[in-house]
């Protein structure tokens, strides 16, 4: 005979060795996900860092080219020498690797030369435009927009 709240439920099998590597198949699987979670988030944030460079970067640009169409506008410097600083802005811009360096006075040197890889990029983008009419104008209407926004 059976007895009162005795304890003669349903027998619960231990767990097999199967079910434990089951367990355990899980855990890294898990700290795989999450890894691979906060790699995304890592180069999200990468990315959205680059993105705030490069729109500050941009603005900078933004302003010195309009600064550069302002003293065009008033009379202060020339169409050929907006266009070069326009030029120099962009190498600068575009390659950094073609960073100016500062030319010494008095070194002796014909100043209408270009010495370096840059300033002869600089110098045959110059004339460049300056050879295209229809690229002239276009940028001097540019400057001219710029000039006044």
């Amino acid at each position: 005979m059976p007895r009162i709240g005795g304890g003669g439920g349903p027998i619960i099998p231990p767990q097999t060795q199967g079910a434990q590597q089951t367990q355990q198949a899980q855990q890294p699987q898990k700290a795989d996900f999450a890894s691979k979670v906060q790699a995304a988030t890592t180069q999200q944030s990468a990315e959205v860092a680059r993105a705030q460079s490069a729109k500050a970067q941009q603005s900078e640009l933004s302003g010195k080219v309009r600064d550069l169409a302002k003293r065009l506008a008033n009379g202060k410097m020339t169409q050929k020498e907006a266009t070069r600083e326009f030029v120099s802005l962009v190498i600068e811009e575009r390659f950094p690797q073609f960073k100016k360096k500062k030319k010494k006075k008095g070194d002796g040197k014909d100043d209408d030369e270009p010495e370096t890889a840059d300033e002869r990029l600089e110098e045959a983008v110059t004339e460049l435009i300056d050879r295209d009419p229809a690229m002239a104008k276009k940028l001097s209407s540019q400057f001219k927009k710029l000039a006044k926004g």
